[in-house]
């Protein structure tokens, strides 16, 4: 699922070249991780663990990595109640139930479609903001939404040998609960701060998945391999996505590791088809073309000062950073100060 945490509208500090390669370096791990994250969790399902199970440990093992550095670092230790609770008990399990229907997908429909499908999250964005605040958008932002359904038309429907509709349909509502999940939490992000949000997030996403797990398979049984496999995506995947993230975009700025973004899910591609020897028909790879350029030229449709949104997947992404490119605002553009 779903989300590459940023300041929101952070500017690039000045600093020197070993500096920006450092930060260059930093943005591509980050890059990497999230896009290897779908295939990761394929290889779990092959030590007996479910999507259920994945979900609840991997972001319980996150959250205690992400709090204690918060706790260590003083940026926790003022943070406003409410604000908080809300981005644990509203924005945790929304987010936790489409990482749900992220992972789900990729064991239904495999990690190279549900990486590319789920990357529509910025066209119900877009839905969303016009629903709640009629705000138009241009006849090219509605043609780009519409080559998107097409292009998961070509995905999901074509050769139903290859790829299970229900995958694609699981894929899509990750999008939709991860763009739900944006809207909601962006004033919340932007009072309490974008590094303790995500362990917040993480803690309400953790009780989620794990209410759903118990209710659905109440016997876990894990292997010392599964439990491998949840301990390097939870202590050390998603510390490095969130942490690189963070480096990359306090030197760069969000513009530039937004672009790095758009490499997230032809890494996914490539390293399912490397790894877990994926095969998808013509058409079906056409369809995921059309889904990625259609993400990439969205940004510059939606923008009027030439800001971008990022299109990254489903770990967790700032969301006044995308939000605030997809509907622009006149006041506020420099969101929080890094806490």
């Amino acid at each position: 699922m779903p989300n590459t945490p940023r300041l929101p509208g952070a500017e690039a500090k000045s600093v020197t070249s070993p500096h920006i390669a450092v930060a260059w370096a930093c943005g591509a791990a980050s890059v990497v991780v999230y896009g290897l994250t779908p295939t990761a969790a394929m290889l779990s399902y092959e030590t007996g663990l479910t999507p259920t199970m994945l979900v609840a440990l991997r972001s319980f093992i996150g959250a205690v990595v992400i709090l204690v550095y918060t706790w260590g670092s003083g940026r926790i230790r003022h943070t406003p109640i409410g604000p908080s609770l809300g981005l644990m008990l509203l924005c945790g399990p929304l987010f936790g139930l489409q990482v749900l229907c992220y992972f789900a997908a990729v064991q239904s429909a495999g990690a190279q479609v549900s990486v590319v499908v789920v990357h529509i999250y910025p066209m119900f964005v877009l839905l969303i903001v016009w629903l709640t605040t009629r705000r138009r958008h241009s006849p090219a932002v509605i043609v780009l939404c519409l080559v998107m359904i097409g292009g998961i038309g070509l995905v999901g429907w074509t050769g139903a040998a290859a790829v299970k509709l229900t995958g694609s349909v699981l894929a899509v509502a990750s999008a939709v609960g991860y763009a739900l999940y944006l809207v909601l939490g962006e004033r919340w992000v932007r009072e309490v701060g974008a590094v303790v949000s995500s362990g917040l997030v993480m803690v309400g996403a953790t009780i989620t998945a794990g209410l759903v797990a118990v209710a659905i398979t109440p016997n876990i049984s894990i292997t010392a391999t599964g439990w491998a496999s949840v301990v390097l995506q939870g202590a050390v995947m998603i510390p490095i996505g969130v942490g690189c993230a963070f480096y990359a975009v306090r030197r760069l700025g969000s513009v530039s590791l937004s672009l790095l973004g758009l490499l997230e899910p032809i890494v996914g591609v490539l390293a399912a088809r490397v790894l877990l020897d994926e095969r998808l028909l013509s058409l079906q790879w056409t369809g995921m073309i059309v889904i990625l350029l259609a993400c990439g030229v969205l940004p510059w449709a939606t923008s009027t000062k030439r800001q971008t949104v990022s299109c990254s997947p489903v770990e967790l992404k700032s969301s006044s950073d995308i939000l605030q490119r997809v509907t622009p605002r006149s006041s506020d553009r420099n969101g929080v100060a890094e806490r």
